[in-house]
């Protein structure tokens, strides 16, 4: 081969290698770049206020990479949008995703788009008229005409805020394409919502955006109490009743297309105001002593409405029982584990929260300790850990319940002794000592929450009060046992029962009799009854009801 042949043939074969290298270089220089082009990006992704869409089309990739393309470069932002979010749209080109960042406005002259950081700076752009509208039409920005939308109502009472749903809805909204649109809210309400308002607040029915803003005209407006008096007012801020009320209301509420309005329609509501007096708090007592029983008396208390107890009182929740239309009570057992001295009672309710002072103190003559002989096979069988819990798991399965009836009226019908006899042994809070106080590590110290009368065998045992027999069955520790509900929470315990008369279900009158005495359980061999009440699962003294 000559030379000049060999020369042609290596320039030649240097083309031939140059070739794909450029191509390299091309596309490396393309796809390293900020940019992009009709052909270079696959799909795009927007992110905007209202969620994320992926669009794979390729009219819809088309129409975004032309609108970027073909945005007006500008120097410097021609509206501060710092306090704008920004519509994400994102570039697919199978590499390093290209971002551009959308200010869209309803003024076709201020979509401001913002383009990839180049050489630490970011190009801007603005959208002509046209791309602004075609954008502006796009489902993904629907979410930009909510100002065009139908007002929202609110009830607001102090500063709880509630939206209200029309029953009915026709309402009508104008696009930059000049064509009006239809707006149908995501749900119309059933017509029988209730919404709370409290006397003392300020209260009222207000349309956002506010009523300057966007003027409307009320007709049909009623405001009816469910016994049928109608108040001839237009808000709920001109009530002011004595007592808790159901206000039905009802109106439609249409605004004007005139004046350029850009939105305008009707809507109708209907809904029910519950005007309510915030519940007034009572205790019966400052100074109490352990086991008895504080009254909370309520005035204006809805069926329904909570009060929140904060305490350190060893108590129970509250369980109001309505006396009147809109009265009540509930019943705070005094518990033996309460702390004594000065202590607070917090009661919260809609209303706010009321603090009351109690002073607690302890029973006179329990600090002393009793001798109680006992053997090592009568605690085997009575007092060892599992049947005392076996006997408390009894007890609170039954308490559990609370039936809604009651068969006494608390405060005027007083509990009766469950014996002939008014002196009990050993009174509530008195505390025992074991005499064998080492039998499986047992301390011996027991505080009775109950009365313990000794009897003759065969001796009769009352009901202390009307009730109906919740349980009736033989425990280990307590022997045969019978525990009667007598209503507002209250129950009435008899252990060591020798026999027993009635059953469960059975309906008691007071004084009746329901058994006899006798020295089942632990007795520690003598005719005995013992005599517990209880509110809820919490024990008190049975001379609080007396």
């Amino acid at each position: 081969m000559s030379r000049g042949k060999a020369a042609k043939g290596g320039g030649i074969l240097a083309v031939i290698l140059c070739i794909p290298l450029a191509f390299i270089v091309y596309f490396w220089i393309s796809y390293s770049s900020q940019s992009i082009s009709l052909s270079s990006v696959r799909g795009v992704t927007l992110v905007t206020p209202s969620g994320e869409s992926v669009l794979e089309s390729r009219s819809d990739v088309d129409f975004f990479v032309s609108l970027s393309l073909d945005a007006q470069s500008i120097s410097t932002a021609m509206r501060d949008v710092s306090g704008e979010q920004a519509v994400e749209i994102i570039y697919d080109r199978g590499d390093k995703p290209i971002t551009y960042r959308l200010y869209p406005s309803l003024n076709l002259s201020g979509c401001l788009l913002v383009g990839p950081e180049t050489d630490g700076k970011s190009k801007l752009y603005v959208l002509d008229t046209d791309q602004a509208k075609q954008l502006l039409l796009r489902s993904e920005f629907e979410y930009l005409y909510s100002s065009q939308f139908l007002p929202v109502l609110t009830v607001s009472t102090g500063n709880e805020r509630t939206e209200v749903a029309p029953v009915e809805c026709d309402w009508k909204y104008i696009k930059p394409d000049g064509n009006v649109y239809s707006y149908t809210p995501a749900s119309l309400a059933a017509g029988d919502e209730v919404y709370t308002v409290y006397k003392g607040l300020e209260n009222h029915l207000s349309f956002s955006p506010d009523n300057e803003a966007k003027p409307y005209t009320l007709s049909d407006v009623m405001f009816v109490s469910e016994s049928g008096v109608q108040y001839r007012i237009d808000d709920i801020s001109e009530l002011d009743l004595s007592v808790d009320t159901l206000v039905n209301v009802s109106f439609t509420a249409k605004w004007s297309n005139l004046n350029g309005a850009q939105s305008y329609g009707e809507a109708s509501y209907k809904f029910r105001i519950l005007y309510d007096i915030p519940a007034v708090l009572s205790a019966s007592a400052e100074t109490l002593r352990i086991g008895d029983i504080l009254r909370i008396d309520a005035k204006h208390l809805n069926a329904d409405e909570s009060v929140k107890l904060n305490t350190a009182l060893d108590t129970i929740p509250l369980r109001f029982f309505v006396t009147s239309e809109d009265n009540g009570f509930a019943l705070l057992p005094i518990g033996i584990n309460s702390p004594l001295g000065a202590t607070t009672l917090g009661l919260t309710t809609n209303g706010g929260t009321s603090t009351f002072p109690l002073t607690l103190e302890a029973l006179s003559g329990s600090g002393a300790w009793d001798p109680i002989s006992i053997t090592e096979e009568q605690f085997e069988s009575s007092m060892s850990k599992t049947h005392l819990e076996a006997y408390l798991a009894a007890v609170e399965a039954v308490v559990s319940e609370q039936p809604d009836e009651n068969y006494f009226t608390y405060g005027s019908d007083k509990f009766a002794y469950p014996t002939g006899s008014k002196n009990a042994k050993y009174g509530f809070g008195r505390r025992v000592n074991l005499s064998s106080p080492n039998i499986l590590n047992d301390t011996g110290e027991r505080t009775i929450e109950a009365e313990v009368y000794e009897l003759a065998e065969g001796a009769e045992v009352r009901a202390a009060q009307k009730g109906k027999v919740v349980f009736a069955d033989t425990l280990a520790a307590t022997g045969n046992t019978v525990i009667i509900y007598h209503g507002y929470g209250i129950y009435s315990h008899y252990y060591n029962l020798d026999t027993v008369g009635v059953s469960v279900g059975d309906v008691v009158e007071s004084a009746k009799p329901i058994g006899t005495a006798g020295k089942t359980g632990f007795t520690a061999d003598k005719t005995v009854l013992t005599f517990a009440v209880s509110v809820g699962d919490v024990f008190v003294n049975p001379a609080a009801l007396r």
